[in-house]
């Protein structure tokens, strides 16, 4: 079977286009999606993204209904108890380790 890679401009093809519709920025895709701009500019860019940002943007896109057996929402941000800054909880619900500042 021959890798597949994804087409990251027909990708931003289609994302600037929904955003465009809804009358979006793209920092307003990013509030309303739970993703950072440095996503938006690594597409914009011709580059590649998570994928879990993948997932997230083609369920916005509305592109998710074959993905829909293996797609599933993922758990709520939560913050690091010394620097507030939301982390993906791992498996058992704690924050991964990471050098931060105390806030």
């Amino acid at each position: 079977m021959p890798a597949y890679r994804l087409d990251v401009p027909e990708l931003h093809r289609r994302l600037d286009a929904h955003r465009q519709d809804l009358g979006l920025s793209w920092r307003g895709v990013g509030r309303q999606v739970g993703l950072p701009v440095s996503v938006f500019t690594r597409i914009s860019k011709g580059r590649s993204i998570e994928a879990d940002a993948l997932v997230t943007l083609l369920v916005w896109l509305d592109l998710d209904t074959d993905l829909a057996v293996m797609v599933a929402p993922g758990q709520p941000k939560i913050p690091c108890p010394e620097c507030r800054r939301l982390f993906e909880p791992k498996i058992d619900g704690t924050v991964r380790t990471h050098a931060c500042t105390p806030a």
